[in-house]
């Protein structure tokens, strides 16, 4: 997961927008799943490895995490946006609708999003309150 993330990272310094939104896209999906199966909260029971890996996409993640209590409808929200953003993006570059620079907004996103899904089920305390390191 590590080389992922300075992967996006290098992509996102780059400029590479269509890598970032790609690399992205499979840290949602893997923070979905270590959310899913995280004992670290007490108010939801871990969902089965096997039921996790039956959800074959973004989406179907995000709608399980939600439904078992894991994520807020806020969150969910944002999954979607992203995730609509992603596919619009990708499908408008490849029709010559939109241009290469169009994909930075959707790229750059996504950090504050993976942050709030690790918070999830790994907050980090600054003093009295949880908040992301960027702000």
């Amino acid at each position: 997961m590590w080389d992922l993330i300075k992967r996006k990272n290098l992509a996102q310094a780059k400029g590479f927008w269509l890598e970032s939104i790609s690399l992205s896209y499979i840290l949602l999906e893997i923070e979905l799943c270590l959310l899913l199966s995280s004992k670290a909260r007490d108010s939801v029971i871990p969902t089965p490895t096997s039921k996790i890996y039956r959800q074959k996409y973004l989406m179907k993640l995000a709608t399980l995490a939600k439904k078992n209590g894991f994520i807020d409808e806020t969150i969910w929200n944002q999954i979607q946006d992203f995730n609509e953003a992603r596919r619009k993006a990708i499908h408008n570059l490849a029709q010559g609708i939109i241009c290469y620079g169009d994909l930075k907004e959707p790229a750059l996103s996504t950090t504050k999003l993976i942050y709030d899904i690790q918070s999830c089920w790994l907050p980090i305390k600054y003093g009295a309150e949880e908040k992301y390191p960027g702000d």
